[in-house]
């Protein structure tokens, strides 16, 4: 991804997670915003101020026929709880 936003800037560039872990999540979209705060990977002190998104929140972007085979059993799977943590923790993420 920093070589991706090095090459073309961070304007028109996001992060879409499919994970379902609410503090990997939380760690890996601040990763992406602020740069990696153990400064033990690539993204070490640099931030490309990146908003993070989960492939639910996109639905409506994707193709009705492409979201039921690829994503419908997967967005069953997750209960309304911790589909609302994530979606806080990512919201909260992107300063929403």
């Amino acid at each position: 991804m920093k070589k991706v936003a090095e090459e073309h800037g961070t304007a028109d560039l996001l992060v879409v997670f499919g994970l379902n872990q609410p503090t990997t999540l939380e760690i890996m979209a601040r990763t992406f915003r602020d740069g990696d705060p153990s400064y033990a990977g690539a993204l070490g002190g640099v931030a490309l101020g990146l908003k993070s998104y989960h492939i639910l929140e996109l639905k409506q972007y994707i193709p009705p026929e492409v979201w039921e085979e690829q994503m419908a059993m997967n967005e069953l799977e997750i209960e309304d709880a911790l589909w609302a943590e994530i979606h806080g923790i990512l919201k909260q993420s992107r300063g929403e």
